[in-house]
């Protein structure tokens, strides 16, 4: 029953590497975002996709090359972000000069894995064929799915989804509050173009000239 409870695990993660860096350092501030001392990212830019996948807490698989490339640290197959939010709660306030603090573990899902799966299959000097692809992502699935049952339970089942969904962390808050606020902002302005667009095209609603 361990490998379903994902707080126990990630817990356990992060104490283990309490004081090891972090894969990456998301800096988050009112009107843009930083990762590490990179450059500057408007929420509303391409790129802020990644701030998507942390708040689903699922590694990037947009951004695995880049990892690869500039040899970002994975713990035990996750990735550990630490955010520092230098927003304010409240809108008019100063942004805070000691930002709030907190890790988060970003963890594989199937699509990752493949992605990593092509990465090595690039990366080897002999090409790979399916079969041995395959072979492969037999093995890994193998070695991080839980165990399978092979004798079915009703009440295991149960038991075994509401300790799932009983252990797994919330969604953060969403990352990209100024977008947000942004294209509700546009969805309003485009509801109220259609409101007088159809009020022009329906006679009802249109003003009666006096005869």
């Amino acid at each position: 029953m361990a490998v379903y409870n994902t707080s126990r695990f990630i817990d356990e993660l992060l104490k283990s590497h309490e004081s090891s860096e972090p894969s990456f350092v998301l800096r988050l501030y009112r009107e843009h975002w930083q990762l590490n001392t990179g450059s500057k990212f408007l929420y509303n830019n391409q790129v802020a996709s990644l701030l998507d996948d942390i708040r689903s807490r699922h590694i990037p698989v947009d951004f695995l090359k880049l990892f690869d490339a500039t040899k970002v640290p994975f713990y035990e197959g996750c990735l550990i972000v630490e955010l520092l939010d230098y927003r304010p709660s409240k809108a008019g306030e100063a942004e805070l000069e000691q930002p709030e603090k907190s890790r988060i573990v970003l963890t594989p899902n199937d699509e990752s894995r493949w992605s990593d799966i092509c990465l090595l299959s690039q990366k080897s000097s002999v090409p790979w064929t399916d079969a041995d692809t395959l072979e492969l992502e037999a093995r890994l699935l193998m070695a991080t799915a839980p165990p399978l049952c092979l004798e079915p339970d009703v009440h295991l089942t149960r038991i075994v989804n509401a300790t799932h969904r009983a252990t797994t962390p919330p969604a953060p808050p969403s990352l990209k509050r100024k977008a947000s606020a942004m294209n509700q902002e546009a969805d309003e302005v485009e509801k109220s173009r259609r409101i007088k667009i159809s009020q022009f095209m329906n006679p009802r609603l249109r003003p009666t000239v006096p005869t």
